[in-house]
């Protein structure tokens, strides 16, 4: 029974839930310009035919709740220090967010009945990021919208709502129980949600998909939901990217590896902080270990996101970490090959994130400034060509990509490091600029003659380029061979 009042006969049931998806069918579009991974190296993303680095922050997880100018006020902000990427949690736990259900004159909801207001919002969201090029990485699912708290006044709560039999859900665990214990009652209702979430979204071409948010549910519930979002994308022929962020990172990737057919890229938010990620060169070889088995699956690499870099308010987040690792973690995800870094939000009281911040938007314009010099796209991360003039090497930290015989990119963190970088093919002459992440000025180009060490019959033969930062504070120095 999927109502309090009335019986309806299960063909009846059936042809509803047909009605509720023809919406989504209906829709087409030319998908040459869809965001989707990179033709010619798929460990990236492209748009509109284009390659593209996805690189953000935001105040907010559920930016689609804010309006007018608040929201593109935002997004203006972003979008002018050369960001193009934020996540969207369909979240609605914060004050003056409004829920997706009607609201009946006796206070409770209907779950067959919509708010306009809040699909409004959405439809607004989306229009605004689509006029600048903003990727979207929307979250279907949150936990954290049905705590205990948010569970007592939220209309998923059977007894603040008239569909489900009262009871019917206790709590969060049972709502997120549906597939596991094969609760057709509340899959139906979910479906529905999802099924009017989709007929929204599947009308834009800029659009990533997340099933949950730190999701500790079952691989049935995550594995449903992604096989749902792709049969639907099907019916509306389009092509759809899915993923989903488990707590543990290295789960993440296990996941999605296992059921490669039906997730198409990887989310390792989690690496980004330090209750559950790992911390400067810890932090690299994390990536570097779930890169290496990523590279062996049989139908090649797929894009690793970070829609959450953590850290802030230095020393008041334990788990979350400082701010200033926050600045290093989003330097070392894309240095690593990742495909796109964002900064979290900066919740109160806890601190986990930098958001938009003053230090996040300078460092997002620093990145800027790098891509429109470097070729990411042709570049790999190459921390072995380093060597460092110290005993212990862990004191000299810094992170290299490269395209080998043409461009080398080495980020510094914060502090005073002398390192050799090898090129490891025979290269002359090279072109040396120092970029001032603080400052966002390059310094004037040096062009460095190589003295290769030995002979080219001999065995050991090395060409070494010292690089010494030139002050106390972050750099990227860009290396271009000139013969």
């Amino acid at each position: 029974m999927f109502f309090k009042n009335v019986k309806l006969p299960k063909i009846l049931l059936k042809v509803i839930l047909i009605i509720c998806v023809l919406p989504i069918v209906a829709f087409s579009s030319d998908e040459d310009g869809s965001i989707k991974p990179y033709i010619k190296n798929s460990w990236y993303w492209q748009y509109k035919g284009e390659p593209v680095v996805l690189t953000g922050g935001s105040d907010e997880d559920n930016l689609f709740q804010w309006t007018g100018s608040k929201l593109t006020g935002h997004l203006d902000l972003l979008v002018s220090v050369g960001g193009n990427y934020l996540r969207n949690t369909m979240s609605d736990r914060d004050e003056g967010n409004v829920y997706a259900f009607r609201r009946l004159g006796d206070g409770r909801y209907d779950l067959d009945q919509w708010n306009n207001e809040y699909w409004g919002r959405l439809t607004f969201f989306l229009d605004e990021t689509h006029k600048r090029g903003i990727i979207v990485q929307l979250t279907l699912w949150d936990q954290f919208d049905l705590g205990s708290n948010q569970w007592r006044r939220h209309p998923w709560n059977p007894e603040n709502n008239v569909n489900p039999e009262t009871g019917h859900w206790s709590n969060r665990s049972d709502f997120y129980a549906t597939v596991d214990s094969d609760d057709r009652e509340g899959l139906y209702f979910q479906k529905l949600f999802i099924d009017k979430l989709l007929s929204v979204s599947m009308e834009y071409d800029h659009v990533l998909y997340n099933i949950n948010n730190e999701s500790s549910e079952s691989p049935r519930w995550e594995n449903y939901w992604a096989q749902y979002i792709n049969r639907t994308g099907e019916l509306s022929s389009r092509q759809v990217y899915v993923t989903t962020m488990q707590f543990d990172p290295s789960d993440a990737v296990r996941h999605v590896m296992t059921h490669r057919d039906i997730f198409s890229f990887v989310e390792i938010s989690q690496n980004n902080q330090d209750s559950r990620g790992g911390r400067g060169q810890a932090h690299w070889d994390n990536i570097m270990y779930w890169r290496s088995k990523i590279t062996s699956l049989p139908n090649g690499p797929m894009p690793m996101n970070n829609e959450k870099v953590y850290g802030a308010v230095d020393g008041v987040n334990y788990s979350a970490g400082t701010e200033t690792e926050a600045m290093n973690r989003f330097w070392r995800n894309i240095f690593a090959g990742c495909a796109s870094s964002r900064f979290h939000r900066p919740a109160e009281p806890d601190a986990w994130g930098s958001g938009l911040n003053l230090r996040a938007q300078r460092n997002l314009a620093a990145m800027n400034m790098l891509l429109n010099e470097l070729d990411i796209f042709s570049c790999s991360p190459h921390n072995d060509l380093l060597s460092h003039q110290v005993p212990v090497a862990s004191m000299m930290e810094a992170y290299v990509t490269a395209n080998i015989g043409k461009q080398y990119a080495v980020y510094f963190p914060a502090g005073r490091y002398t390192i050799d970088l090898d090129p490891w093919v025979y290269v002359d002459r090279l072109q040396v600029r120092w970029l001032d992440i603080d400052e966002l000025t390059w310094s004037q180009p040096r062009v460095i003659d190589l003295h290769w060490e030995g002979g080219r019959e001999e065995w050991g033969n090395r060409g070494r380029i010292t690089l010494t930062t030139p002050g106390n504070k972050p750099y990227v120095v860009l290396l271009e061979v000139i013969e």
